[in-house]
């Protein structure tokens, strides 16, 4: 079992600093100015430390300033350059839509931090696969994590942004940042199973499945090092005990190195690992204590002593919202490999600090990975009126525009001028048995640009997209229509005072299947955009 395409290099990582937000190399350069005088040019090495703070009940602690808190490397206080508190903000009440109605407008997120969920089925899959009680456990217990997961989404708060990656033989995404529970909920249970295990190698399977976990931590870090603020990690995993203990491992190399590279990478991108014990409190010992060093080492929390996981992720969520982001320079700027002690203090009783425990000396600008997954939460333009790039599958959603659209079988009767396949439909799928859908479009008036024409009138081109793919992002059918409209001064006027919105409506033949649809808006006169994704599963009849 390996992860398709990708090779493990030791050390791959991102940017040339120990945290997000770096400013760069501790170095002195000297530069001539037109006079000829030599200025020196200083540059710091910024060091950035996300503490969560609890009281006893495992509540955030709010209110905390600069002055409560002393930061300490190698046993030494450091002075605060930066410090800011980031929690959750109010949360506004969300419109209630009438059944397969969906709507662009994304409610405010309740914290700037975000979330992604990683469903580690390759560690969950049998050793030997030709065991029938392996392969059944293990498909019990992989089902069990999508069931506390989708569970953990409907009680999650409303505006959370989450994003959901599976890993069996390879890392994907299955749904990109997004705070619709319905979506994110499709997303799991599109998730694919993974049942593959070689009991003939089983030393090797153990050490593959570990460097697969070394493999998505770098590739995760590389991935979300462009979004700003906290990331965090939401681990479902049975736990790696050779990974975090050298002498665990037996016949199994020892990964102390690539790990710790790992761990600057994730923090490099402030991302902080929340490790979700999927076997339960059954099974645990050396597992549970691996759980809570991959947490300790990157600032999250490890949940491994109940059999509640959907509750564990949203102490995870919740924890992860709430922190306080505090900022030094480390006085040692060497890349040395040396392993620095970080601690954190607060000068205020029963309060629970959780922060990453020390990083590594280590320049990862010289290894650094490739992004290889699409992991945004703006969403992309339009480029010339091109709605590729926003309707390609995972995409966040666009509100340039806003709309709802209602999704619903068709009932209407085909008229002979009709086609008999709407949509550009794969080849592989003609002949199959299909449904026709209807999507219906409303839209206020007021945001769509009307051009003025001649003789008073005013004119609009709009696109309206479709674009369906199946779990493994393949693109099924896809329809697109341009509407152009030529109206007189006194309907435009007549609709800006009604407030009248526009409404369309498009149809498209459905091949059977869990299917994600994206639907977009494309104004061509501004190259403004609106998109959503929404899951919808066609029966086959």
């Amino acid at each position: 079992m390996r992860f398709k395409g990708t090779v493990l290099v030791a050390g791959m990582a991102l940017l040339g600093a120990f945290v997000a937000t770096s400013l760069s190399n501790a170095q002195q350069n000297s530069a001539t100015t037109d006079s000829g005088t030599t200025t020196l040019q200083v540059y710091s090495r910024l060091t950035i430390v996300d503490v969560t703070a609890t009281d006893a009940t495992g509540q955030a602690v709010h209110g905390l300033t600069q002055s409560d808190f002393t930061i300490l490397e190698d046993g030494k206080p450091q002075p605060i350059r930066n410090f800011e508190e980031v929690g959750e903000r109010l949360i506004m009440p969300t419109r209630q839509l009438p059944p397969n109605v969906y709507t662009n407008l994304q409610p405010p997120p309740p914290s700037s931090a975000v979330n992604i969920i990683l469903l580690d089925f390759a560690n969950e899959a049998p050793m030997d696969s030709t065991k029938l009680p392996q392969v059944a456990r293990s498909l019990q217990l992989q089902n069990e994590v999508k069931k506390q997961a989708i569970a953990a989404l409907d009680q999650m708060p409303a505006g959370t942004r989450v994003a959901v990656i599976s890993m069996t033989n390879t890392l994907h995404i299955m749904q990109g940042f997004t705070s619709d529970p319905a979506i994110l909920k499709a997303a799991i249970n599109a998730a694919p199973l993974d049942l593959d295990g070689n009991g003939n190698r089983q030393g090797v399977e153990a050490d593959m499945r570990n460097r697969m976990v070394l493999e998505a931590f770098n590739q995760i870090a590389a991935d979300t090092a462009s979004l700003k603020g906290r990331k965090n990690l939401i681990w479902f995993s049975m736990g790696n005990p050779a990974l975090t203990d050298p002498n665990h491992g037996g016949l199994l190399p020892d990964y102390s190195k690539p790990l710790s590279l790992a761990y600057d990478a994730l923090t490099a991108s402030q991302v902080s690992i929340y490790p979700i014990a999927a076997q339960g409190i059954g099974r645990l010992g050396a597992a549970q204590l691996s759980l809570e060093q991959f947490a300790q080492a990157t600032g999250g929390v490890a949940y491994s002593e109940t059999n509640d996981m959907a509750t564990s992720v949203l102490k995870a969520i919740d924890n992860g919202a709430n922190y306080y982001s505090i900022a030094y320079i480390p006085p040692d700027p060497k890349y040395d490999g040396v392993f620095h002690k970080i601690d954190v203090r607060v000068d205020q009783p029963g309060v629970r600090l959780d922060f990453r425990t020390g990083y590594y000396a280590d320049d990862l600008s010289k290894n650094k990975m490739p992004i290889g997954l699409t992991l945004s939460t703006t969403a992309p333009s339009a480029i010339g009126g091109n709605m590729k790039a926003p309707m390609s599958r995972s995409m966040p959603t666009s509100t340039q525009i806003l709309f709802d659209v209602g999704v619903d079988p068709s009932n209407a009767q085909p008229k002979p001028a009709d086609t008999q396949i709407l949509g550009l439909l794969a080849p592989n799928l003609k002949g199959k048995r299909l449904t026709r859908y209807t999507f219906q479009y409303v839209i206020p008036s007021q945001q769509i640009v009307f051009a003025d024409g001649p003789n008073k009138t005013h004119r609009a081109s709009v696109d309206f997209d479709i674009a369906v793919y199946d779990p493994n992002d393949k693109l099924l059918t896809a329809l697109s229509q341009t509407i152009k409209t030529n109206l007189s001064d006194t309907t435009y006027r007549a609709q800006l005072e009604n407030h009248s919105p526009i409404h369309f409506q498009q149809q498209i033949d459905l091949p059977p299947g869990q299917l994600f649809i994206r639907v977009g808006v494309l104004d061509h006169a501004n190259n403004q955009t609106g998109t959503l994704e929404l899951p919808l599963k066609v029966g086959k009849k």
